[in-house]
Formats: C-alpha cells, sequence, structure tokens
C-alpha cells in the first residue's frame, strides 16, 4: 500500500488531491523516460546500498571497540591475580636491598637461591598493592613483562630494559 493510499484511508487526502498526485506522477514518469526512472531507481538503490555498509561498517568498529575492550579488562584482572597469586612472598636469612619508586631503600629477606635469581635477572620485585603498601614480593620474568605492559607502576626492581620493552 502506498503512502498516498494510506493518506487516503486515514481521510487526511481527498479523493480530487488524490486525482491532481497521480496525475502529477505520471506526467514526471511521462516526461523523464523509462531509461531516466531506471537510472533513478538504480541510484537510489545504490544510496541505500551505501547506508546499509556504512551501518555494517559503524556497527563492526563498535563490535571491535566492545571485544578489545574486554580482552583489556580480562587482562588487567589477569595480572591482578599474578600479582595477588603468583608473586610469592619473600622470606629468608639474606637481606637484598633495592631502591623504591619514591626514593626509600627497602629491602627483602630472601633464601639464598631467590638472591641468586634476582642476580641473574630472572625475576623482579614488584608491590601487588597500592602505591603506599610496603609489601614487596618476587615474581618470574616472564610473568613480569605482562605485569609490565598492564601495571608498570608494580614492577619496583627489574632487569634493565623491563620496562623500556613494554
Amino acid at each position: 500500500m502506498s503512502l498516498r493510499d494510506e493518506l487516503k484511508k486515514a481521510r487526511l487526502l481527498s479523493k480530487k488531491d488524490a486525482r491532481r498526485l497521480a496525475h502529477e506522477d505520471r506526467v514526471v514518469r511521462k516526461n523523464k523516460g523509462r531509461e531516466q526512472l531506471e537510472a533513478d531507481h538504480q541510484q537510489h538503490q545504490e544510496q541505500l546500498q551505501g547506508k546499509q555498509r556504512e551501518a555494517a561498517e559503524k556497527t563492526a568498529r563498535q563490535q571491535r571497540a566492545i571485544e578489545a575492550e574486554r580482552q583489556n579488562h580480562a587482562e588487567v584482572m589477569a595480572v591482578e591475580a599474578i600479582l595477588q597469586q603468583a608473586a610469592k612472598p619473600a622470606s629468608g636469612s639474606v637481606r637484598f636491598y633495592f631502591e623504591d619508586r619514591d626514593g626509600s631503600l627497602p629491602w627483602l629477606e630472601l633464601q639464598p637461591q631467590e638472591a641468586a635469581q634476582l642476580g641473574a635477572r630472572s625475576c623482579c620485585i614488584v608491590k601487588p598493592g597500592s602505591g603506599r603498601s610496603r609489601d614487596y614480593r618476587l615474581l618470574d620474568l616472564e610473568l613480569s613483562r605482562r605485569v609490565a605492559q598492564v601495571r608498570p607502576e608494580a614492577i619496583v626492581h627489574a632487569p634493565p630494559g623491563l620496562l623500556s620493552d613494554s
């Protein structure tokens, strides 16, 4: 059903106006000719397809952004879990001194093998909590690389180049 028929049915368009509009449409179609009408129809179809493509591209961009945000959030949560669970508290007989970001010189009491690992640059010292906490832990180098990408401020003491790589 055309818009003209709907307007007639709703009594918003009189029969006389409907006949006049139909006549005007016939005159326009006759003056344009079949080829022009087909060209106009084709142009209209192309415009519709273009708008549909734009809408599809916009939706795809939005979906990619949502997925990237979801992955980013998942990585942040995984790093937090690494800091809380994989980072082991230090306890031992060897004191290892290091400089914190605030300039203080805290130390960890390490086992001799843990001190050797730090000396061999195969682990890092991380601060799992907030910036003010004094809770320091040891974390494997590979996990430290992952932490450095999301929370570089959590890495307190690392081999040279670890934080500049991220």
